[in-house]
C-alpha cells in the first residue's frame, strides 16, 4: 500500500503540549480533600518485625489515617507474580511480619500534607530484631545461607534446564571449546516524573477511581481486583501523561497501598515518589552472572553454546523468571548456532524487588554472546570482525527459526556490520589506534551486533507456570471515531510515556482514512471507563510497532468501509468505483462527483433517518489484535518468546587514561534496522537515547550494596547519570529490511541501543587494554576497579571463578 504519511519525519504532535501546558502529569491531579502519603521504610535488609507502635503518628495534626503490613495481610490477597510462581511465596504491599530489603515500606500514613505524613512517619516506633541478610545470588544458592521467604524452603524461585537441538553431539564434533564468564550488574532507567498515584474510594458504591502509573494496565487492573478481592468493574483505573517510565512503572504494591490508605482515611490519597525513594525502591534491573561453554570448529564456526545463568530477583516476585525467559529470545543472538542448552536460575536476596528496565534480560544476554564471540576470536587468533561474519545469519535465511523456536522476520546482518564499519572508517580507526599506541595511548575499538526482540508472546510464562497459566499471546485494542467535521479520534489500550506514538499513529490513520495527519487526535493516557483494552495492553517490551499499529489499523479499516459504503449510497456509484483522498471521496474517472469526508461522516450522525448501509448510524469502529504468531510452548519447550526482531551493529571508539583509567568514549557509530520506519525523526531519538543508556550503563550507572545489604547510592551524587558532555555524538545511518511478518513491515525499536552498548563499550575498553592483556567480564567498568586489577597484576576484569 502507497503512503502518504507513513515514512516522513513529521514533527511530534504531542511536543507542544509538553513543553508548554501546565497540569499535566500526575501530580497536577488535586481533588478536594485530598491527602497525602508518606511511608516508613526499613532500614534493615532483614530483620524480622516485632512490633510497631502508632500512637504518636496517629495524634498528629493532620494525620487521617496510618496503616501497617498486618492490616495490609488482612485486608488484600498475597500478591501475584507476573509470571505465576509454583511455589510463591506471600507478597503485601506493606512488609509483613519481616522486613526483606532496606526501603521496603513498613507502615503508611496519610495526612493532610506531605510534610505532616513525614513528620508523623518520624513518630512510628518499629522494633526490628535484625537478622543477617544474604546479597549476593551465587552466596544465596549455598547450602545454609539465610533464607529470604522461609516457606519456600530454599532461594531459589525457579529453576530449570532447556536443551534446544543436539548440544551434546555439536559438542562431540568441536575442535575447540571456549568457557567464558561474565557478570551485569543492577541499574535501571530514571524518567524525569517519578512513580505516582492517586486513589479514591467511593463508599456509597464501593469503588476505587485510580489515577496512577502502571505501563501494563490491563494486567495491574486486575492484579489490584485480585489483590481487593473485587470485580475489575469495581476499579476504575486511569493513567495519565508518563514523564517517562522505560519499565520500571509496573508496582502495583504501591498502588494497593495508597488506596488502603484512601479508604481508610475517608478521602483521596495521593503519593508521589521522591528521587530517593525511587532509586531505593521503585525497582532495579536484574544483576546476574553467566557461565558459557561454546564448542567451536577450527574454522570459527560456532556449533553450540551452554547457558547458565544465576538472576538476582532481589526480594519480590513482581518480574521473577522474567529476565531468565526474555533471554531466550535473544540468546543466538545475530549466530546460526545450531543447538543452545539454557540454565536459568531465579534467585532472591536481600536486595530491592526486580521490575523491568529498557530490554529486560536482553543487555545481559546480548553482552555475554557478544563477550563469548570475542573469547573464541582470541582463541582461534581471528579478527573480531572476522568471528562475527563467519557466524552470521546470512540474509538469504530469513525468515529464520532459532533454536529455541523464535522466528527472526529478516535483516542482513552482514551488510549492517559492513555499513558500520566503513562509516566509523575501522581500518582507518585501526591506523589512528597503532599510531596511538606508539605514543602510549591506549585507545580501543569496540564491535558489537545484537538483535532487537520485540513484542512478547506471554504464553512464554508457561515454562514456569505450566499450560494452566491463562495469560498468554500478544495482542492490543483500539478504538477509531470519525466526528463530523471529517477530523478521526483514536484510542488504544497502549500508551505513550514519551516515545511519539501520538504522532506515529495518526500518519498511520491518516493513511487508512485519507485525510491529513493533522486531522488525527490520539489520547495518549489510558481509562478503563473508556479506552478498550485486553490484558496484555500497555506500553512495554517494544509492542508499539507489531500490535498497537495493527489494533489502529483494524480499526480505522473498518471505519473507512463504513464511510466508503454510506458515500457510494450518496453518489450512487458502487464502493468499488470510488477513491478516497486528501479529506474527498470520488467517483473513479469523475473526480468533479464526489463529497468531503465530513460531509458523509456528519450524515452518518446527524440524518438518522438516511438508509443505514452498514445496520447502524456513526462511523466508529473497534478491533482487537491477537497476534497469530503468538502461539503456546510446544513439547520441547520451543516458543516464541518474542515476535519481530530489528537489529542494529554498533561501533565504539574510546580513550582510556593510562594513569587515572578514565575512560572517554571518543565517537559512537550505530547502524540500525528496524524494518520500515513510521517516522525517521522518532527513529533517530529512540536509537540516540537508547544508545546513550547503554553507554551509561556500561561506564556509570551502579546500584551498589555493602555487604549488609545497605544500598550505598541513594542520590545523584552517587547513582551516576551521564550529562551531554558524557556522551558522544551518535553517528550512523539506518537499513530498512521490512519486516514480513507486520501490516507495515514494520519492527521495534525503543530499546536496541540499550541492548547493544554495554557490549560495545566492554568491547572498546577490552580492546584498549590490549597492551595490558586485560579481559573484560563485567558491568559496570570504572576506574577504580580497572586500577585495582591493574594494581594487582590481575589480567581479567570481573568476576572470579567460582
Amino acid at each position: 500500500m502507497e503512503t502518504k504519511w507513513v515514512g516522513r519525519p513529521l514533527e511530534r504532535v504531542e511536543d507542544r503540549a509538553l513543553l508548554t501546558q501546565g497540569g499535566h502529569f500526575i501530580d497536577d491531579l488535586a481533588l478536594p480533600g485530598l491527602a497525602h502519603a508518606a511511608y516508613v521504610r526499613s532500614p534493615h535488609a532483614r530483620a524480622l518485625i516485632r512490633h510497631i507502635d502508632v500512637r504518636r503518628a496517629l495524634a498528629h495534626p493532620g494525620v487521617y489515617a496510618v496503616i501497617t503490613g498486618e492490616e495490609v495481610a488482612q485486608l488484600t490477597r498475597p500478591q501475584r507474580g507476573r509470571v505465576p510462581l509454583p511455589n510463591s511465596p506471600k507478597v503485601y504491599a506493606l512488609a509483613y511480619q519481616q522486613a526483606r530489603y532496606v526501603g521496603e515500606p513498613v507502615v503508611g500514613i496519610a495526612a493532610v500534607d506531605r510534610a505532616s505524613a513525614e513528620d508523623a512517619a518520624d513518630l512510628v516506633q518499629v522494633e526490628y530484631d535484625p537478622l543477617p541478610p544474604v546479597v549476593d545470588p551465587e552466596e544465596a544458592l549455598k547450602p545454609g545461607a539465610p533464607l529470604v521467604f522461609e516457606e519456600v524452603g530454599s532461594n531459589v524461585l525457579w529453576h530449570n534446564t532447556f536443551p534446544y537441538g543436539d548440544v551434546e553431539g555439536a559438542f562431540a564434533q568441536a575442535d575447540v571449546v571456549v568457557k567464558e564468564r561474565v557478570a551485569i550488574h543492577r541499574y535501571c532507567s530514571t524518567p524525569l516524573e517519578t512513580f505516582g498515584v492517586m486513589a479514591r474510594y467511593e463508599a456509597a458504591t464501593q469503588t476505587f477511581t485510580i489515577w496512577g502509573h502502571t505501563q501494563q494496565p490491563g494486567q495491574d487492573l486486575h492484579v489490584l481486583a485480585a489483590s481487593f478481592g473485587i470485580s475489575p468493574g469495581n476499579i476504575r483505573l486511569i493513567v495519565p501523561p508518563m514523564g517517562g517510565s522505560f519499565g520500571n512503572k509496573v508496582r502495583p504494591l504501591f498502588i494497593i497501598a495508597a488506596a488502603l490508605l484512601a479508604r481508610k482515611a475517608g478521602r483521596p490519597v495521593k503519593w508521589i515518589e521522591d528521587r530517593r525513594e525511587n532509586l531505593l525502591a521503585l525497582g532495579h534491573s536484574a544483576d546476574g552472572i553467566m557461565d558459557m561453554t561454546a564448542a567451536v570448529k577450527s574454522d570459527g564456526t560456532v556449533l553450540a553454546v551452554k547457558f547458565r545463568n544465576v538472576e538476582n530477583e532481589g526480594a519480590g516476585i513482581d518480574f521473577a523468571g522474567r529476565h531468565n525467559l526474555l533471554m531466550l529470545s535473544n540468546i543466538v543472538n545475530c549466530y546460526r548456532f545450531r543447538a543452545v542448552s539454557y540454565e536459568g536460575y531465579s534467585v532472591v536476596t536481600n536486595r530491592c524487588p526486580v521490575v523491568a528496565n529498557r530490554g529486560i534480560g536482553k543487555p545481559f544476554m546480548c553482552f555475554a554472546v557478544e563477550r563469548m564471540m570475542d573469547a573464541v576470536a582470541r582463541s582461534l587468533k581471528l579478527d573480531r570482525t572476522e568471528i562475527r561474519f563467519r557466524n552470521f545469519i546470512q540474509p538469504d535465511e530469513f525468515p529464520y527459526d532459532t533454536p529455541s523456536g523464535q522466528t527472526y522476520d529478516s535483516g542482513d546482518y552482514p551488510e549492517m556490520l559492513r555499513k558500520a564499519l566503513a562509516v566509523a572508517d575501522y581500518e582507518g580507526l585501526r591506523r589512528e589506534q597503532a599510531k596511538g599506541r606508539e605514543s602510549g595511548r591506549l585507545l580501543g575499538i569496540g564491535i558489537a551486533t545484537a538483535v532487537e526482540p520485540g513484542g512478547s508472546n506471554l504464553s512464554y510464562g508457561m515454562l514456569i507456570s505450566g499450560p494452566a497459566q491463562l495469560l498468554s499471546g500478544q495482542g492490543e485494542a483500539a478504538r477509531v471515531r470519525l466526528e463530523t467535521d471529517g477530523t478521526a479520534s483514536v484510542f488504544t489500550g497502549g500508551l505513550d510515556s514519551g516515545q511519539g506514538h501520538a504522532t506515529a499513529l495518526a500518519q498511520i490513520v491518516a493513511d487508512e482514512l485519507g485525510l491529513d495527519a493533522s486531522q488525527i487526535r490520539v489520547s495518549t493516557t489510558f481509562d478503563t471507563a473508556s479506552h478498550p483494552y485486553v490484558l496484555t495492553s500497555g506500553v512495554y517490551s517494544n509492542k508499539f510497532h507489531g500490535h498497537d499499529t495493527v489494533a489502529a489499523i483494524g480499526a480505522a479499516r473498518k471505519v473507512r468501509e463504513k464511510l466508503l459504503k454510506r458515500a457510494a449510497v450518496q453518489l450512487e456509484a458502487s464502493v468499488e468505483d470510488l477513491e478516497l483522498g486528501e479529506g474527498r471521496i470520488w467517483v473513479r474517472g469523475a473526480p468533479q462527483k464526489g463529497l468531503t469526508v465530513a460531509q458523509v461522516a456528519s450524515r452518518a450522525y446527524w440524518s438518522l433517518a438516511d438508509e443505514q448501509p452498514d445496520g447502524e448510524p456513526g462511523l466508529e469502529a473497534l478491533h482487537y489484535y491477537s497476534n497469530p504468531l503468538a502461539k503456546r510452548p510446544d513439547e520441547k519447550n520451543r516458543v516464541r518468546v518474542q515476535l519481530g526482531f530489528a537489529s542494529a551493529a554498533h561501533v565504539a571508539v574510546v580513550e582510556v587514561d593510562p594513569e587515572t583509567f578514565e575512560i572517554k568514549v571518543l565517537r559512537y557509530f550505530v547502524v540500525h534496522d528496524c524494518g520500515r520506519q513510521i517516522n525517521p525523526a522518532i527513529v533517530e531519538g529512540q536509537v540516540h537515547g537508547a544508545a546513550a543508556h547503554g553507554i551509561a550503563a556500561a561506564l556509570l550507572e551502579e546500584f551498589t550494596y555493602d555487604e549488609n545489604g545497605q544500598l550505598l547510592t541513594t542520590s545523584f551524587m552517587d547513582y551516576l547519570k551521564p550529562t551531554a558532555a558524557d556522551l558522544p555524538d551518535i553517528e550512523g545511518e539506518r537499513m530498512e529490511t521490512p519486516s514480513p511478518l507486520t501490516l507495515l513491515g514494520t519492527k521495534g525499536v525503543g530499546e536496541g541501543g540499550a541492548v547493544v552498548a554495554p557490549a560495545a563499550v566492554a568491547s572498546a575498553v577490552e580492546d584498549a587494554l590490549a597492551p595490558l592483556g586485560i579481559h573484560i567480564a563485567q558491568l559496570p567498568i570504572t576506574p577504580n576497579r580497572l586500577w585495582e586489577v591493574v594494581s594487582k597484576q590481575q589480567t581479567r576484569y570481573g568476576r572470579a571463578e567460582p
